[in-house]
């Protein structure tokens, strides 16, 4: 196998994995809206979010992990999941800290997964297994 093959299937596995991995955080806003509302009031203090908000915010999820899942506008799609896991990382940086504390060391599980999505938004032209890198034909 060369490592051209090698990556492409790397990077596949990668792709496939955090896009699953935000299909269910997003479904969970369809199928649990309260949680929604319970995460941004308690965890993060945004009095503002309201369980109506969670279907908007799930269908938009939806749309940008099934781009990111299909490879298509690999920049934008790559992109907005390493921003959206960055958001979440970043406001939980109090409870990264405290890792010793129940459920807090679960918390730990999102640091690996941004940094695979940030490897994954460097390499996204490198992902020929990706609608874009097929459609593009690119394999240098």
């Amino acid at each position: 196998m060369t490592l051209k093959t090698k990556l492409s299937i790397a990077l596949l596995i990668i792709r496939l994995s955090i896009g699953a991995f935000f299909g269910i955080w997003a479904s969970l806003k369809f199928y649990r809206p309260e949680w929604f509302e319970n995460v941004f009031t308690n965890f993060y203090g945004l009095e503002f979010i309201t369980r109506d908000m969670s279907t908007y915010v799930g269908s938009l999820q939806m749309v940008i992990t099934l781009l990111f899942i299909l490879g298509l506008w690999r920049t934008f799609s790559y992109g907005a999941l390493v921003l959206m896991q960055a958001a979440g990382v970043l406001g939980s940086v109090p409870n990264l800290t405290a890792w010793t504390t129940y459920p807090n060391n679960l918390m730990w599980a999102a640091v690996p997964a941004l940094g695979a999505a940030i490897a994954l938004f460097i390499l996204r032209k490198e992902d020929w297994l990706s609608l874009d890198g097929l459609r593009s034909g690119r394999q240098t």
